[in-house]
């Protein structure tokens, strides 16, 4: 076995033991996207099929409960957890594997990419070491959610694309067929998991058919984008076939409502035109003014949770030393359009998670580009200082770059924890059972983790006020209505006690300030 090889194998164990420390206090799902993956593949357990027994948004105009699953988030998460507990049993922590050990790939993702474009050993471990402590994400990379498949196909569908064009630089047609089939396989894998994948798709046909075209002429830069968009529809066919079988689509048109939002909550409107027309009667002054308050929040993502802070200058000053290698122009290509497209498409969602879910895929080469700047920013500042060496301040400085990612990541470990309370739902289920009101249609923020937590059918809280959130619980026969803090803007007033209505009647206040309202049948039902 080669010492690459080796290297690998010990890395991967490296970031499997940190992965399988971090995920150690995590038992249950912590947000509603973990919590939604695990509730279907127990659905899938139970022969339920690919089903909601909740409605999280009412942007399909929903029917009536249980309701076609994974109309807005991509069905990968869930496949994975649904293997996992097939072989290991039914509960959170056996779904949990397949997470955990994705995302323990990805480091070693990282070392291959910094050897093989930097040809430097003690690159690749500080990149691998740069990955296992990744910061931000540590925390959510054993979670039920697309966080660790996206970032290790995205991030193989570019390391892919690139080797494509090595081939075609060799005169190896063959191999660069193989290589761009791949390259669409990856993308559709990442498309299973998230439904922004089409950006990524674009940037690798781009690349690779210019990389052909360039070689061959006309014919290479037809057969490249041809044998990506073959690897992809191979993947993908069987999703578009149910998802036509679902609604008649096999593009779901609930996602791209979500460009149309003029908040983030408008997610979770009901009866609202969330329409092109729509959004324009919104105003110019208001479009322009969020598409630069989401420029500037994900310029904040790029930099503080990509980067961790401290690694961004050096891999900025990298990715202009490597600015003529291939790899390194996709990925920034890929970077720049995924940063534009969750600012001026999807301005509120972008902000609010789907950039940090993407980025993870950047993770390896904002790691190897940031060791390349670490050199070359050691040198240049040694040119100017007599009596440094370049060589050993890069040395000192990439293992203490490492420790900062370490301290980084043990923060938001600590902070996480230390924020960690008893879930909403859990307190609502107890007492609903205690008053044996389980079967009853529930009105609640997070009906997902409502679900997890052993609840019955639930919808979400409709943002807007209180004539829509009765519309909405009369269309789909809720009887109650659960309000805590994170309750919409609209309906502050009824939680303040500051206004009332005769067909809400509160019944309990859990701690925490959660209330449980009684909603009153409408006259004639």
């Amino acid at each position: 076995m080669s010492q690459t090889w080796r290297d690998m194998l010990l890395v991967f164990g490296l970031a499997l033991v940190v992965r399988l420390l971090a995920m150690l206090p995590v038992q249950h799902p912590g947000y509603m996207d973990a919590a939604y993956s695990y509730d279907i593949a127990l659905n899938l357990l139970d022969g339920r099929g690919l089903t909601e027994p909740f409605l999280w948004n009412y942007l399909d105009d929903p029917s009536g409960l249980p309701h076609p699953s994974h109309l807005y988030w991509m069905p990968l998460p869930t496949l994975l957890a649904t293997l996992s507990m097939i072989v290991l049993g039914s509960g959170y922590r056996p779904a949990q594997l397949p997470f955990v050990v994705l995302s323990a790939l990805l480091p070693v993702v990282s070392y291959w990419v910094a050897m093989e474009t930097g040809n430097s050993r003690r690159h690749a471990w500080l990149a691998a070491g740069l990955t296992v402590f990744s910061g931000f994400y540590l925390r959510y990379w054993g979670q039920t959610d697309n966080f660790a498949p996206f970032a290790l196909t995205g991030s193989l569908c570019l390391v892919a694309a690139w080797r494509s064009q090595q081939a075609v630089t060799s005169i190896s047609l063959r191999r660069a067929a193989a290589w761009a089939l791949a390259t669409g396989a990856l993308a559709g894998l990442s498309h299973l998991a998230r439904a922004d994948t089409p950006v990524l798709l674009l940037a690798v046909i781009v690349a690779v058919a210019a990389a052909a075209f360039r070689r061959s002429r006309v014919a290479g830069g037809l057969w490249a984008p041809a044998c990506v968009a073959a690897g992809y529809i191979l993947v993908m066919l069987p999703w578009f076939v149910r998802n036509t079988t679902v609604t008649g689509n096999p593009f779901p048109a609930a996602g791209m409502q979500a460009a149309w939002l003029t908040s983030y909550d408008d997610l979770f409107s009901y009866g609202r035109d969330l329409s092109p027309a729509g959004y324009l009667a919104w105003g110019w002054g208001n479009i322009l003014a969020s598409k630069l308050t989401a420029a500037w929040l994900n310029v904040q993502t790029v930099g503080v949770v990509f980067g961790m802070v401290f690694l961004t200058p050096l891999a900025l000053v990298g990715w202009v030393q490597l600015r003529h290698h291939f790899l390194y122009r996709l990925v920034g290509g890929y970077a720049v359009l995924l940063v534009a497209v969750m600012t001026l498409v999807f301005t509120f969602p972008g902000p609010r998670g789907a950039l940090f879910h993407s980025g993870g895929a950047l993770l390896p080469f904002i790691a190897a580009s940031s060791l390349v700047g670490l050199d070359t920013t050691t040198k240049w500042v040694a040119s100017r200082h007599r009596g440094w060496d370049a060589a050993s301040a890069g040395r000192v400085f990439g293992i203490g770059l490492v420790g900062l990612a370490m301290l980084v990541s043990g923060w938001v470990v600590y902070r996480d924890l230390s924020q960690d309370a008893q879930p909403v739902s859990r307190g609502v289920v107890g007492w609903l059972a205690r008053h044996r009101q389980l079967d009853q249609v529930v009105m609640t923020n997070d009906p997902p983790s409502y679900c997890y937590w052993g609840g019955g059918p639930a919808i979400v809280v409709p943002n807007g006020p209180v004539d829509v959130l009765l519309a909405a619980a009369d269309r789909y026969a809720a009887r109650v209505v659960i309000l805590d803090q994170n309750r919409p803007l609209p309906l502050a007033p009824l939680y303040a006690g500051e206004t009332a209505h005769p067909r809400l009647s509160l019944v309990e206040t859990l701690p925490g300030n959660v209330q449980i309202y009684r909603i009153r049948p409408a006259q004639g039902n």
